[in-house]
């Protein structure tokens, strides 16, 4: 069976990276017809560089500033069709593309980070995650008693993942340059080339580095999986602050 749906994770904005409580994309709720209105007010609200965003995914969960009843509720996640499922063309209302060539390793270039903009998009109000929260009919917005800080729970745990990967792919790197480097001899019989202090000033502090990234791996995962069972026991000692 093929796959369909493809989904990505829309949150980065042209304006606003990291900076979760600045993003600008609205959803602003609708009573009259039960819907949200997705919509990006400005050049900087437009979602910049999700990967897999500008040719493949059919979705997205996009992340944007939930607006009810007069108030703003902060940032809240919907699930978004972007392109149709007939002949893959963007959806009405949506902007969406590839970014283009990026800097750096031409590995970057192997991944289709995309361009997202919304005008007045309107998706049932169903489409809204929420576990955490929800807009009844009415437009009231409901938050349950499930702790805020689990809102990221899935995205700290791949940071962990991210640093403990990191880990094992430069500790090969290393190893097998540090064993080269001990059995390579500069000239025949002479030093070995590790003696030299150019080579150790490069090859040491990546070395350092490695074990450096293990340890934080380990007590990242550590510190994500005790925090995780406090909040499932409503006592949680970390106060994220999220919205």
């Amino acid at each position: 069976m093929c796959i369909e749906i493809i989904g990505c994770y829309a949150q980065t904005e042209l304006g606003h990276g990291s900076n979760v409580q600045r993003l600008e994309t609205t959803a602003t709720f609708d009573p009259q017809t039960d819907e949200f209105v997705i919509h990006s007010p400005t050049l900087t609200s437009r979602k910049w560089r999700p990967g897999g965003l500008g040719k493949v995914s059919t979705h997205a969960v996009v992340y944007a500033r939930l607006r009810t009843d007069g108030q703003d509720y902060g940032v809240h996640g919907f699930i978004v069709q972007l392109r149709s499922l007939d002949d893959h063309s963007p959806l009405p209302g949506m902007t969406v593309g590839d970014i283009g060539m990026k800097f750096g390793s031409g590995a970057y270039n192997s991944m289709d980070n995309g361009l997202l903009r919304f005008d007045h998009v309107r998706i049932p109000r169903n489409k809204m995650l929420m576990h955490l929260s929800q807009v009844t009919k009415e437009g009231k917005y409901v938050q349950s008693n499930v702790p805020r800080q689990q809102v990221y729970g899935t995205m700290v745990y791949v940071r962990q993942i991210i640093v403990s990967e990191a880990s094992c792919a430069l500790s090969r790197e290393v190893c097998i340059s540090t064993r080269y480097s001990v059995v390579r001899r500069q000239f025949g019989t002479e030093t070995q080339v590790i003696n030299y202090k150019t080579k150790q000033s490069k090859l040491f502090p990546l070395l350092a580095s490695a074990y450096a990234f293990r340890f934080v791996g380990e007590w990242m995962k550590w510190l994500y999986t005790d925090e995780s069972k406090r909040l499932q026991a409503n006592d949680s000692y970390i106060n994220v602050k999220i919205l």
